[in-house]
């Protein structure tokens, strides 16, 4: 294709040879292949249990409900962020704070702190804290869990777009995401534009056995099969104490949020590219850093090499669009005559209308300031040479007056 996107799946014959084999198996559903995904991405990112769902949306979801977040409760999340990163606690009932940004897009630690004791004043302790790992970056976990700690939250990573980095702990351990057993449940999503797809599909990797039974229990209706959990005996058993074999309990209000054998299968071959996809990822974002920097009106977000293995779900730039004198739907509308597609990542969520009256006073003046500068890049493994040489070549003569 001439046009160039900011995002864009990659599928291969070997994935399409995967769900191929699976739509000609026993199984479509609720099958072999979802559990083996699960136990791919665990060893993957070195976590003990994994639970598949339907997206990152649900996967979120369900982290709130097993971390019991329910009506009057207050969770922390940051103001740039996709929505579902808030919206997981509305579903809830729960009130959602927002904490500000720091100069690496993810959350600041001391607004997040600021909102921890503003609300333990106020006598509303936070249930739950979502930390983002934006666009690939990972947030500052060490100060996170010495805050969790502290404060008695639960911790959800939200690493929808970050799975495959990593980060280097202050005494020099390495810690893939969703090793670190501070964070309580770390959240992953496969849209088509992540790392890996599994066309729709999410995963919430935890060490705790606890949530991994809650987060299996509410992903399918609240029913369970399992004998331990049974809390009617006299129907559960027959006279020789065995479980009867059509015998399910339903012991809470749950979801239909199953992955199919399909996605998994997808899932399984995708995550066999997904470091070498990371590592194409790295190189784009390095070209564009080099090659645009002594543009003018353009930089990039401060990143710490030293610390974090970013995985760049998203090559983001920042341009002065009033210095340069264009507005951003100006500068996007030059672009795209010159087939280069580009996004925004993300309006800020307290500005969000339905957020907007729902506001507990919160600062996120470096999250509008990151908004009006921010645009994202076309980053994705099959990006060829030539193509990003063609983007630049585009934004160097776009970002001209």
């Amino acid at each position: 294709m001439s046009f160039i996107p900011y995002g864009h799946h990659n599928i291969t014959e070997d994935d399409i040879k995967a769900v191929e084999n699976v739509l000609r198996s026993y199984y479509i559903t609720q099958g072999p292949t979802v559990e083996t995904f699960e136990k791919a991405v665990c060893e993957k990112v070195g976590s003990k249990y994994g639970v598949c769902c339907t997206n990152g949306t649900s996967a979120l979801h369900l982290a709130m409900i097993a971390a019991g977040v329910g009506k009057g409760d207050r969770i922390i999340a940051p103001a740039i962020t996709f929505a579902a990163s808030a919206n997981c606690a509305r579903f809830l009932g729960a009130e959602v704070l927002f904490a500000d940004i720091n100069d690496s897009i993810t959350m600041s630690v001391d607004s997040c702190r600021a909102l921890l004791e503003k609300s333990k004043a106020e006598g509303k302790p936070v249930k739950a804290v979502v930390t983002v790992d934006m666009a690939g970056y990972v947030c500052d976990m060490e100060a996170f869990a010495k805050l969790k700690k502290e404060f008695g939250f639960v911790w959800v990573e939200d690493s929808c777009h970050a799975i495959g980095a990593s980060w280097k702990a202050s005494d020099g351990k390495v810690y893939r995401v969703g090793e670190y057993e501070e964070a309580d449940m770390t959240v992953f999503s496969f849209h088509p534009v992540k790392h890996i797809t599994t066309g729709e599909g999410g995963l919430i990797v935890t060490h705790s056995e606890k949530y991994e039974k809650s987060l299996r229990l509410y992903r399918s209706h609240g029913i369970t099969k399992e004998a331990d959990l049974f809390k009617c005996p006299e129907e559960a058993y027959d006279a020789k104490g065995n479980i009867n074999p059509w015998y399910y309990e339903m012991l809470d209000l749950g979801f239909n949020y199953r992955m199919t054998e399909m996605q998994a299968a997808l899932g399984v071959s995708q995550l066999t590219r997904l470091e070498s996809g990371i590592e194409r990822r790295r190189e784009i974002a390095e070209y564009y850093r080099k090659e645009l920097k002594d543009c003018e009106y353009i930089s990039f977000p401060v990143i710490d090499d030293a610390r974090v293995g970013h995985a760049y779900h998203l090559a983001i730039a920042l341009i002065d669009f009033e210095k340069l004198g264009k507005s951003r739907a100006e500068f996007m509308g030059e672009l795209v005559k010159l087939d280069v597609g580009t996004q925004v990542h993300y309006i800020p969520v307290p500005m969000l209308p339905y957020y907007c009256d729902k506001l507990h006073g919160e600062d996120v003046s470096k999250s509008v300031a990151y908004y009006r500068k921010c645009l994202s890049l076309p980053c994705y493994p099959t990006l060829t040479d030539d193509e990003l040489k063609t983007v630049c070549e585009a934004l160097r003569k776009v970002l001209k007056k």
